[in-house]
């Protein structure tokens, strides 16, 4: 039983490291700099501020760890990935997916995916509504939408779901009503949003894998795995949320990313995973869509012959 643990804190973890770095090297970086950050923070955080604000224990089997180093290392772990991913973003060779082995290094070239450009970008109202409206006005840039009431009959109501009229609301005009938030992100890289989620999953979750860590360490009587690494032990005492992590970029990648992207490598793939009669049959339906337009009704069955002679072949 223990060994089937073993394995798949390793070896099955080891697996979605590797398809990290294939889909770029973006997607393996930003999530080892998360973790450090928020291992680095929490530590900082926990030395000036701990115990200060929340006297209680934060995990009994590591009394060291504290409230304030917890929240406060995720508070800094997603304020640096924001700006971190806007700068790994502008790097072709970090954000274009390989799936070649080249024993030299060479140039990356790829289309660039929309996530890694400049865009804008409106978040989306409900988070809003999570916080006290007097927290969230004084957010830069936020802006306050209302729904506008027409003047209108009694006779005259609209039906249930029609579409509601908003403007940004004037102070003093009668006829607005508060709606919601809004807050237009300009120049913003899409993977922002996306590191965000990553950050919040480094700060909550990964650190877990820590403390079981740390738990096995207690058990057995050691401080640290190894001493290789001085003040901070062994590999393995580095990589305890590193595995844990690698598991949440891969599933949040195929998720939320992976389903908007289209490559000529990844087509090519799937072409040749068809049999011999099948990837005829692509072909012959390709050419035929492209060549409808173009090619008149002779020029079509002459294709058509030429294409079974090929399949026979």
């Amino acid at each position: 039983c223990w060994t089937i643990v073993v394995l798949c804190l390793t070896v099955g973890q080891l697996k979605y490291i590797m398809h990290n770095i294939f889909n770029g090297l973006f997607w393996f970086t930003l999530p080892i700099f998360l973790v450090v950050t928020n291992d680095v923070s929490a530590y900082v955080c926990g030395m000036t501020c701990g115990r200060k604000f929340i006297q209680r224990k934060f995990i009994a089997f590591s009394p060291n760890k504290t409230w304030e180093g917890f929240l406060g290392g995720g508070i800094c772990t997603i304020i640096f990935s924001w700006f971190l991913s806007r700068q790994l973003a502008q790097y072709r060779w970090m954000t274009c997916p390989n799936n070649e082995f080249r024993l030299f290094p060479h140039a990356m070239e790829c289309d660039l995916h929309h996530i890694f450009q400049p865009s804008q970008s409106i978040l989306p109202h409900q988070i809003f509504e999570l916080f006290p409206p007097s927290l969230v006005k004084m957010i830069p840039g936020i802006v306050e939408i209302c729904s506008v009431r027409m003047e209108t009959s009694l006779s005259s109501v609209p039906p249930l779901g029609a579409d509601l009229l908003t403007t940004p609301c004037i102070s003093g005009e009668p006829s607005h009503s508060f709606h919601h938030f809004e807050l237009v992100l300009k120049n913003v890289y899409p993977v922002q949003i996306h590191a965000l989620w990553l950050a919040l999953f480094a700060s909550m979750v990964a650190p877990f894998g820590g403390f079981l860590a740390s738990a096995i360490k207690r058990a057995y009587g050691i401080k640290d795995f190894d001493s290789i690494i001085p003040g901070h032990g062994g590999v393995m005492d580095r990589m305890d949320c590193q595995f844990l992590m690698a598991l949440c970029t891969w599933v949040h990648y195929n998720t939320f990313v992976k389903l908007a992207t289209v490559s000529v490598p990844k087509l090519l793939y799937m072409y040749s995973l068809l049999s011999q009669q099948e990837q005829s049959q692509f072909i012959m339906d390709l050419v035929l869509e492209n060549a409808a337009e173009s090619l008149n009704s002779t020029e079509i069955q002459q294709l058509l012959s030429f294409l079974k002679l090929q399949q026979r072949k």
